[in-house]
């Protein structure tokens, strides 16, 4: 990773739009990196559309830092996506299976390694999963797979939101995983939205910045949430100018 605590957005954040107007939202708000979602772009897309995204990719001039958040159910859905984060030029796979899935582990650090892409384990909570047992929602739950497997190509991207819901604190995460941190989401959880613009809510941005600047000062910081669309790219900029502040101490 090469990059220092870099902007991003999960293009989740747009939804409902299409590759080419995620793009060209971003780009009115002076955002010029993504990390993206596969219903935007993925492996099981034509390869004519495939052709086409990368190359809108290419003429709005963005990067894409990341792709994901995969869902994984068996080892031999793993070399597609990781080969296809490889395509996009990403850094990063962010990730979510269940957590006692070795074999899932194995064969993620085996095609990171052979991609030179590194894999990110995504938490999350009970706003998108009923089956707890089938994702990572604590801070023991990736820290007990980063034990057993401690390799390079292997981290964590904390969803700072998820972990809020979940009671878990992610300033104790973030000192936790220090340089396996691979991405941070920047998410909120407020009176308001189940998951909202970052400092929108209960999280302390300007703490977190400091501490990731402290422990993992290569990871971006990925903005995402999910709010309606008419609200989505005013959101962004909200977000964006919500980051500029927790920096500058204002």
């Amino acid at each position: 990773m090469t990059h220092s605590n870099d902007v991003s957005v999960q293009s989740v954040v747009f939804a409902e739009r299409s590759l080419e107007e995620v793009l060209a939202a971003v780009e009115r708000v002076g955002v010029d990196s993504l990390e993206l979602w596969g219903r935007h772009l993925s492996p099981d897309d034509t390869e004519a559309r495939i052709a086409d995204g990368l190359a809108a990719i290419e003429d709005a001039d963005a990067t894409v830092r990341g792709h994901g958040v995969v869902d994984l159910s068996e080892p031999a859905d793993v070399e597609e996506h990781v080969a296809f984060a490889d395509r996009l030029g990403a850094d990063y796979l962010t990730v979510n299976y269940p957590p006692d899935q070795d074999e899932l582990t194995e064969e993620l650090i085996a095609r990171g390694e052979e991609y030179g892409i590194d894999v990110a384990i995504h938490n999350y909570s009970t706003v998108h999963h009923d089956d707890l047992s089938a994702v990572f929602v604590s801070i023991g739950d990736v820290r007990a797979v980063l034990s057993r497997y401690d390799h390079p190509r292997l981290g964590v991207c904390i969803d700072t939101g998820h972990f809020l819901v979940m009671d878990e604190t992610p300033g104790e995460a973030i000192p936790e995983f220090g340089d396996r941190i691979v991405a941070t989401h920047l998410k909120d959880v407020s009176e308001a939205e189940l998951e909202d613009v970052p400092g929108a809510g209960e999280l302390d941005l300007p703490s977190i910045l400091g501490l990731l600047a402290d422990h993992a000062p290569d990871a971006p910081l990925v903005i995402e949430y999910e709010l309606p669309d008419d609200r989505a790219e005013e959101a962004l900029a909200e977000a964006v100018e919500n980051l500029r502040a927790a920096r500058s101490g204002e």
